[in-house]
């Protein structure tokens, strides 16, 4: 087996060019103030399974970090054993359909797909979490397309909810529709309030922790997604402060509760 320096790079979403970056930071109606036990930033890294070098630097930042597994990586099993030994939250980073033709084509089977019927959604989806051990929560992996979808994302909170997951939106998309679902089906959820390493440059990065200490302090749980970069290992292991460690939290404990209604499964 090749070593983990040899995995083909990551592919994930085009962020510079994502519309949902701007947007949401100009959002003000989402952000909900929240007892003061849930204020905090939690982090979450992404795109996780194909570099153990990377991942096991994140596993040792002095503060929790969600980490989030792509299904069909060449190390995902290896980095959820890693990830649940170090007693940190193993997600599912589900992939679905981007709206960049440039990503689109190159999506294989663990993808879920505009277009799929209810069943497909739910087998592929179902494939998809038996491939990682320890899954707690699940969060998108691209989806600028399929997410702004009601059918498709109704159908993934069923799957999220049978199982007793929690569901982020990634918010790859200013039209995400997960969040709002994952709260109408009654699941613990949240939203990516900011994306560190949309740049890979130290004083972007920078930039972006400064939104969410800024969030942080207006009373606001905030998610930060990050990815297993070099660039981005080096600012969490240099530029986090002592009191910022304090402010980080859980994942878990600063998601929303969803409604307390009783669910009752329907068709979109």
């Amino acid at each position: 087996m090749a070593s983990s320096s040899e995995s083909p790079p990551v592919v994930y979403e085009d962020m510079q060019r994502l519309s949902a970056l701007k947007d949401f930071d100009r959002r003000r109606k989402t952000e909900r103030k929240v007892h003061p036990s849930r204020q905090g930033i939690a982090l979450i890294l992404d795109d996780v399974g194909y570099n153990l070098k990377e991942l096991k630097r994140a596993l040792k930042l002095p503060y929790p970090i969600a980490i989030s597994v792509i299904p069909d990586a060449p190390y995902a099993v290896r980095a959820a054993e890693m990830a649940h030994a170090s007693g940190h939250i193993v997600m599912l980073h589900l992939p679905m359909e981007p709206s960049s033709p440039k990503y689109s084509h190159r999506m294989d089977n663990a993808f879920l797909r505009v277009g799929m019927s209810r069943s497909d959604v739910r087998r592929i989806m179902l494939d998809d979490l038996a491939r990682i051990p320890y899954v707690a929560g699940v969060n998108n992996h691209m989806g600028s397309r399929l997410t702004a979808l009601k059918a498709p994302m109704r159908w993934v909170m069923n799957v999220c909810r049978e199982k007793g997951l929690f569901f982020v939106d990634s918010r790859t998309s200013k039209d995400s529709v997960a969040a709002a679902l994952a709260r109408e089906v009654g699941l613990s959820w949240g939203e990516r309030r900011v994306f560190l390493d949309n740049s890979l440059r130290m004083g972007d990065m920078e930039a972006s922790w400064q939104i969410a200490r800024r969030k942080a302090s207006h009373h606001i749980p905030v998610i930060v997604i990050a990815h297993p970069h070099s660039a981005t290992l080096n600012f969490l292991e240099t530029h986090v402060k002592a009191s910022d460690i304090r402010h980080i939290l859980p994942l878990k404990r600063i998601l929303f509760a969803g409604r307390t209604t009783r669910f009752v499964a329907r068709n979109p």
